[in-house]
């Protein structure tokens, strides 16, 4: 009875490794078609790891102690063409970061949709709420913080009739010191997401608040049309990538609550490379941000252009994120 047990174990090992193989081999043959092991997912990209490291395992063993030489020869084929895939030279210099911006970035930030979509829920709700507190008692802001009143009023005369506030030589500075200001609380809101996420959300909470209770102020002054003509061209970069800075903390948060099927470690190993695809990116988006509100949105220049200016950086951001590398 015992030789039966184990011919039986033998058998069923037998079987279990062959489609461990097969599986390795769709996953070779997906990777080969395409853009190599670069276009698996996270999950089939650990499958992969495994499924190799078994394999090659198995093949130094067949190779000591005898296997039928055909299976040799398929697993020895096999091994090579994963050890082929696996070590092969990754792309460095400017292909690479051109590629990166081209296919890896949108791609990320398409996957995370969701994510995204929740950060900017959280983010845009606490505005939401904040204007209309501020349309039902308009001395809220004043009760909550005394500051916010004087705040808007020095809004509301900077930006009145579209006055030169900001002088020409002075715009380099301010665009540098904005990047940096803006990155700093882009990575505040990253870096507190290993707090459970609950960082991030009150990150995201108190700003959209204090954000819409400044509109809402502002909105009710004579100078709410050039206030919003200044916003409005740096805005649509700068608040969207904010939003996904968030995104990648809630990221990092989430892969700790609920881990899925792999340990946390894992989880956590593989929401932080598509968090820090997203920070990268998040970077560039504000650079970009920060120029255009150094340099343009100050600019003594009509409302309409401005905003037509907003209508045109929207597009190029948004269609940037939807739909570049989609063919890859």
């Amino acid at each position: 009875m015992w030789f039966v047990k184990v011919g039986m174990s033998d058998e069923r090992s037998a079987t279990r490794s062959r489609a461990q193989w097969e599986r390795l081999a769709e996953l070779v043959t997906q990777a080969s078609r395409l853009h190599g092991l670069r276009t698996l997912t996270e999950d089939e990209l650990l499958e992969f790891g495994r499924l190799y490291r078994r394999a090659a395992a198995e093949l130094s063993h067949a190779r000591a102690y005898g296997l039928d030489a055909a299976q040799l020869e398929y697993l020895n084929w096999l091994v090579g063409r994963a050890y082929g895939l696996l070590y092969v030279s990754e792309s460095s210099g400017w292909a690479g970061i051109v590629r990166f911006f081209r296919a890896e970035l949108p791609q990320t930030l398409r996957r995370q949709g969701r994510i995204i979509a929740l950060s900017a829920g959280i983010f845009l709700g606490a505005a939401v709420i904040a204007t209309l507190l501020s349309v039902v008692r308009p001395d809220l802001l004043e009760v909550i913080n005394p500051q916010v009143a004087a705040a808007i009023d020095s809004i509301a005369s900077r930006h009145h009739g579209g006055a030169n506030f900001m002088p020409a030589d002075f715009r380099p500075i301010a665009s540098s010191l904005i990047i940096t200001n803006n990155v700093q609380v882009s990575f505040m809101a990253f870096s507190l997401g290993v707090l459970l996420g609950l960082g991030t959300i009150i990150v995201l909470a108190y700003n959209g608040f204090f954000l819409g209770a400044i509109a809402a102020g502002v909105s009710r002054t004579d100078a709410a049309v050039y206030f919003w003509a200044f916003v409005a061209p740096h805005g649509v970069i700068e608040l969207p990538s904010i939003i996904i800075s968030a995104a990648a903390g809630l990221l990092l948060g989430f892969a700790i609550i609920e881990p899925g099927v792999h340990t946390r470690v894992d989880a956590l190993r593989i929401a932080g490379r598509q968090a820090a695809v997203m920070m990268l990116g998040v970077i560039v988006f504000l650079a970009v941000a920060g120029v255009v509100e150094g340099l343009f949105s100050p600019a003594v220049t009509p409302p309409a252009v401005k905003f037509v200016a907003a209508a045109v950086l929207a597009a190029g951001f948004w269609g940037y994120i939807l739909l570049a590398g989609r063919r890859e």
